[in-house]
This record gives C-alpha cells, sequence and structure tokens, in this order.
C-alpha cells in the first residue's frame, strides 16, 4: 500500500472515530436532562401483575390503577434491568424511599428474572412493582424511554411527566412541594 493511500486510510478511521465519539458524548449528554411536562389526564385503567412481593420473592399478585393511587401523591417510575441511565437514579430513588415517598414502579419490557436481580442486589425502593413484559401499560401512558416518572395523585389523574433522572434537583424544583407531609 502507497504511503499517501495509507495516510488518507489512518485520517479516515481517526476521523470515524472522533464522529463516533462525539454522537456517544452527546447521546450521553441527553440522557441526563430531564424534561417535565405538566398533564391533564387520567391514569389508564390496567389489570396486571406485581413483580415481587413485600419480601422481593416473584408474584402473581393481580394489581390494578387502585395500586397506584393510594396516597395524595404518589410517583410511578418506569425502568428496567437494561436501561443504563435508570441505574443512575436508582440511589436517589432509595433515598426517596427511606423518606417515606410512596414510589410505585412499572418495569417496561424487561425480564423478570434480570429485574428481581436488580432489586434484590441493588435495593427495592418501590412499594410495589408492575410488571409490564410486552409495555402494554406503558404504551397507554405514553412511555417514549426509560427512565420516566409520573406524579399521580389519589384520584387518579396524573399531575406531571418528568422524562429523564428523578435526582435532587429535578426532585426540589418539581416535586417535592407535593410530598411536604411526608418525612422529606
Amino acid at each position: 500500500m502507497h504511503t499517501s493511500v495509507r495516510n488518507k486510510l489512518i485520517s479516515l478511521i481517526a476521523l470515524a472515530l472522533i464522529v463516533v465519539l462525539g454522537f456517544v458524548f452527546a447521546l450521553d449528554n441527553k440522557q441526563q436532562i430531564t424534561t417535565v411536562s405538566t398533564q391533564q389526564r387520567v391514569f389508564p385503567v390496567f389489570t396486571s401483575t406485581a413483580l415481587v412481593d413485600s419480601e422481593g420473592i416473584r408474584s402473581k399478585q393481580e394489581l390494578t390503577r387502585k395500586d397506584v393511587t393510594q396516597h395524595p401523591y404518589q410517583l410511578v417510575n418506569v425502568w428496567a434491568s437494561w436501561c443504563g441511565i435508570c441505574k443512575t437514579e436508582h440511589a436517589f430513588l432509595l433515598q426517596l424511599h427511606d423518606k417515606g415517598i410512596p414510589i410505585v414502579g412499572l418495569n417496561y419490557r424487561d425480564n423478570s428474572a434480570a429485574a428481581i436481580n436488580v432489586l434484590s442486589s441493588d435495593g427495592n425502593p418501590y412499594s410495589t412493582v408492575i410488571s409490564d413484559p410486552q409495555g402494554k401499560l406503558a404504551l397507554e401512558l405514553g412511555v417514549i424511554g426509560t427512565p420516566e416518572t409520573y406524579l399521580v395523585d389519589a384520584n387518579g389523574q396524573i399531575i406531571k411527566k418528568l422524562l429523564g433522572v428523578i435526582n435532587e434537583m429535578v426532585w426540589k424544583d418539581e416535586l417535592a412541594m407535593y410530598f411536604d407531609g411526608v418525612n422529606g
């Protein structure tokens, strides 16, 4: 191979690598941004099964909308074991759980064994986990991706939809005021 051809090939490969790394960096930063929208709709009526019981063991308990409207306000967090960005927010959800914030998990298009493994190894921030292996409930909710979190009131009204990671700043700016009476 001629030196000039080899140099051009090396330059082309280096340029392609720079472009790919740029896209990866941009995508990673985009996933860290949380978008909040005010909602004016009711949480869909559904019947599903629980992923796990209160001891973290696989469950067949039937769940309905009543299970996501047991408190004046609660969060419904859409997550999956395969979602890398969900792991970023998991520790903060555990902190909210420890403060008494009611969080219902919606396990989206996931392998139940993998999801149960995440909850047993990393901790379970959820009072209830809805199993949604085909994504039917998520589709009715309008889920775009994971993680997403919905603020739902006792009447089943969706107050807010948060697309992206919940962290301390998002919590304080968007959600904390709904849970003032809770230990958090």
